[in-house]
């Protein structure tokens, strides 16, 4: 095959399906850790793209109760690049100061997002990984998972011998009020 043959070939495509896309990385998660790793990715003028489920801060905006208030305070809570520009440095920060601070970072930095993009599947190739979404396939390098820490409830096999409760759930679940 010649050099031109090589390089001017389409991208590979499933029957039925839209072409797969490349790109170097993927970074699975546009919260705060999944933002910060896309600033340094572009620093290093590494090309990516941010996957995210749903918005930018999902996970803040979802599954956080709306009482919750960080530990820290603003002034030492801060990203790559970004930090607290507010007037109380001493002050902490509320969930919807939280989803403000991480979607205005996510303006800042440019992030190459692709929201309400679900991934169902990573698998290994010879060449990286083929990571398959909800709005079409990618062929990527890398994949930087920064999906959360406890996004899957899991309940273990004892919780159900325990008979003195009337009702499990998991935390995630619990109502807020």
């Amino acid at each position: 095959m010649s050099p031109s043959r090589f390089f001017n070939r389409r991208p590979a495509q499933h029957k039925g399906t839209s072409p797969i896309r490349t790109v170097t990385t993927v970074v699975i998660g546009a919260g705060h850790a999944g933002l910060a790793m896309s600033r340094c990715l572009a620093d290093h003028s590494i090309d990516h793209v941010v996957f995210e489920r749903g918005e930018v801060a999902h996970t803040w905006r979802t599954e956080r109760w709306d009482s919750l208030r960080l530990l820290t305070p603003n002034w030492q809570s801060r990203l790559p690049g970004f930090g607290h520009k507010g007037e109380d440095p001493d002050g902490y920060r509320t969930i919807p100061e939280v989803v403000e601070f991480i979607e205005a970072y996510a303006k800042a930095i440019s992030a190459p997002l692709h929201t309400y993009t679900t991934v169902t599947s990573v698998r290994a190739t010879e060449a990286g990984y083929l990571v398959r979404t909800n709005r079409g396939d990618w062929h990527c390098r890398a994949i930087l998972l920064a999906s959360g820490a406890c996004n899957v409830a899991r309940r273990p096999a004892f919780a159900n011998l325990v008979a003195s409760l009337d009702r499990h759930f998991h935390v995630a679940a619990i109502p807020q009020s």
